[in-house]
């Protein structure tokens, strides 16, 4: 009886696991690709976002990081970025503000897609920072308004 018993609890276990898992994985589909996701979560990209090396990116840093984005891919200063621009040209694909793998995935107009809300093949500086606020509020599993490195590599690490 006993043994049966711990069989059941460990398989109830077990399925409480992958149902948490499969809805936090769920949840970061909606919000990106996998490849984002797995580039964005890297401690290079940590890096490139805290600009005081405290090793916590707050929601200053954040927002003023992808504010720089933003400002980097929208080439004619328009305000809005069009898929011209956000997929670049073959010699100019790499954002110096970022890592290459993450570069690369954010330029693809699967992730334009996602982060332009109203389907008018732009997106707007308020579209892209508001996207970006999705992802810090979901980073930030303590509601401290600062991300620490063992939130920042959750995704990775399996720690949700």
């Amino acid at each position: 009886m006993k043994i049966q018993f711990n069989t059941t609890l460990i398989s109830c276990l077990l399925l409480s696991a992958s149902v948490i898992t499969s809805s936090a994985h769920a949840a970061d589909e909606m919000f990106s690709t996998g490849g984002y996701a797995r580039e964005m979560h890297k401690m290079a990209m940590m890096k490139a976002l805290d600009a005081d090396g405290n090793h916590m990116v707050t929601k200053d840093e954040f927002d003023n990081y992808y504010g720089e984005l933003f400002d980097a891919l929208d080439t004619d200063k328009d305000g809005s970025i069009d898929a011209k621009e956000w997929v670049g040209d073959k010699n100019d694909q790499k954002l110096s503000l970022a890592t290459g793998g993450y570069s690369r995935e954010l330029r693809t107009m699967k992730m334009m897609s996602k982060i332009d809300t109203n389907g008018d093949h732009k997106v707007t500086k308020d579209e892209f920072i508001a996207y970006q606020d999705t992802l810090f509020k979901a980073m930030d599993t303590s509601g401290d308004n600062q991300i620490d490195p063992q939130e920042w590599l959750a995704k990775q690490t399996g720690n949700k």
